[in-house]
């Protein structure tokens, strides 16, 4: 596969907060622990190694080896497993929801990123292993966001009606991946491999969380990367002073407030934060719900519930089953930073937006924040469409301008005559000089004349050049129309191609080498969007 880097400057697709992250703007110092690098992670892994408890990795541990001991890994994984105790380990992080056969594209991207970043930490012998992760949002209860995937321009779902965490979810229905198999995969090679990994993790499987985890593990068992489950009463008894903190004192929306508003005085009130926090921002768990914890003048509520708890009853509750107890997506990293030896986490950019939030939040905790990376991006096209464009004259970097410049520029490049019509208002400058000469001479009257007929004259230059471009856009109707084909199929729906197509459908195409050749031309320190060009 031929590879290509734009630049993320050179395209327009992030926002201010965004893109002074990318920049390293001094603005944003007081909002994170220091700008990525390799050297800024090798010193971050001393302080997180000195602030890391052994109870947090032990509990890690024993997780990992009762969650992995019901399924077959690679020795890659076995060997980060035994890594991972060791005290001079640390952990590259990504997350992602339960995204029903992987979701959007980026699912995957973020996992190639931290395998990636990993792999050149790891090659530079800086005396830290350094392992992926992958953690899953296995908590989160929004089925709809995780429900459907796009394969081959179609939408497939999945309905069903159990409420609560969606990793808990029960597969006995799920007869949309039964249909897919049927219906949508064929006899290749590739379809097979596709119809394997489904069957031997969605259809042999009993929770959602334990076929996620099993297709993740198929896809990059052989890269060593580490996945966790992290709904589990021994991790959340390592929260539990962290949990009565935000019940009794509502830590986070103090200081999650505190750095919103700094946010906001350094952006000029243009700064529109990612995510506001609640005023206590955990979830009350429990088989088929998961319920906001509501404060009330005489303890505690359920949200959409008549349950209530006292003070006392709470703090008990938690002490008892703080697996009952659920983070949600501020009070997340936390929990995540707690759990794991954790150096760095890799992220889209709307979840970067919000851990920009969350440093004040930590130091509250006593806890070390993480360097923060934007994701790797990728385009995904033939050597078709490649050829297309070229003979389009079309340039990658054009294609991120939106299609209506695109369309204009093929007309222009296409055609033989001069569409520039501006330089007539030089010409018109000359004569309207004239007449404001005469202006002076005259009753002032005449004046606005004069300038009300300067302004027709180039407003009608304006509409005339509109006029032409429409007149040449039907000669190169052809030429237009092969074009919007290309991009919609590079930008579905308007959209990323990432934020829309499914991993499945491109590796139906690609084959064996689709994950090796990401992992091949990704670098998260890179600070570019990655074209990739298969045959």
């Amino acid at each position: 596969m031929k590879a290509h880097h734009v630049p993320y400057s050179s395209l327009n697709i992030f926002s201010k907060l965004i893109e002074d992250y990318l920049i390293e703007s001094k603005k944003l110092m007081p909002y994170i622990s220091s700008f990525p690098s390799i050297g800024s992670i090798k010193h971050q892994s001393k302080i997180k190694l000195k602030n890391y408890s052994k109870n947090s990795r032990s509990k890690l541990i024993e997780v990992l080896k009762k969650q992995y001991s019901k399924i077959n890994y690679s020795k890659e994984v076995k060997n980060n497993l035994s890594l991972l105790s060791k005290n001079n380990s640390v952990t590259i992080t990504t997350g992602h929801q339960l995204s029903l056969m992987t979701g959007p594209l980026y699912f995957i991207y973020k996992i190639v990123s931290v395998i990636k970043l990993s792999n050149q930490l790891n090659s530079k012998k800086t005396g830290n292993n350094y392992i992926p992760i992958f953690w899953l949002a296995s908590e989160d209860h929004d089925f709809e966001e995780i429900s459907s995937f796009y394969y081959k321009k179609k939408i497939i779902s999945w309905r069903q009606s159990q409420q609560g965490a969606v990793g808990e979810i029960t597969l006995e229905k799920l007869n949309c991946l039964r249909l897919f198999i049927d219906e949508e995969l064929g006899v290749s090679v590739t379809s097979k491999s596709i119809k394997k990994i489904i069957e031997e993790s969605y259809l042999s499987s009993r929770t959602l969380s334990e076929a996620t985890f099993k297709l993740v593990n198929s896809l990059f068992s052989n890269y060593g990367l580490i996945i966790l489950d992290p709904n589990s009463k021994t991790l959340k008894e390592v929260m539990i002073p962290f949990f009565k903190n935000e019940l009794f004192d509502q830590g986070c929306n103090k200081h999650v407030s505190i750095q919103i508003n700094k946010l906001r005085k350094d952006y000029d009130n243009n700064y529109k934060s990612q995510v506001n926090p609640r005023e206590i921002n955990l979830f009350y768990l429990k088989k088929g719900e998961r319920k906001r914890i509501v404060k009330t003048k005489d303890g505690f509520k359920l949200s959409n519930s008549s349950k209530e708890f006292t003070s006392v009853s709470m703090e008990k509750e938690l002490f008892k089953h703080p697996q009952r107890f659920s983070p949600n997506v501020l009070m997340r990293p936390l929990f995540q930073e707690i759990i794991l030896p954790n150096v760095s986490y890799i992220g889209g950019s709307a979840e970067i937006s919000y851990w920009l939030e969350l440093k004040t939040f930590f130091e509250y905790n006593k806890t070390p924040f993480p360097i923060l990376l934007v994701r790797d991006s990728c385009l995904l096209l033939s050597s078709q469409i490649s050829k297309k464009l070229q003979n389009l004259n079309i340039s990658y970097i054009d294609l991120f301008k939106g299609k209506d410049f695109i369309e204009k520029n093929i007309i222009i490049n296409r055609s033989k005559i001069n569409m520039d019509l501006q330089f007539l208002k030089s010409k018109l400058e000359s004569q309207f000089k004239y007449l404001e000469e005469l202006v002076k001479k005259t009753d002032f009257s005449f004046s606005g004349a004069v300038k009300a007929q300067r302004a027709k004259q180039f407003k009608g230059i304006d509409k005339l050049e509109k006029r032409l471009l429409k007149a040449q856009k039907r000669i190169f109707e052809n030429d237009i129309k092969n074009f919007m084909i290309i991009y919609e199929n590079l930008f579905p729906n308007e959209k990323l191609q990432e934020r829309t197509e499914n991993f499945f459908d491109y590796y139906d195409q690609i084959g064996d080498n689709f994950i090796p050749e990401l992992i091949e031309n990704f670098n998260p320190l890179n600070k570019s969007l990655t074209i990739l060009e298969f045959k």
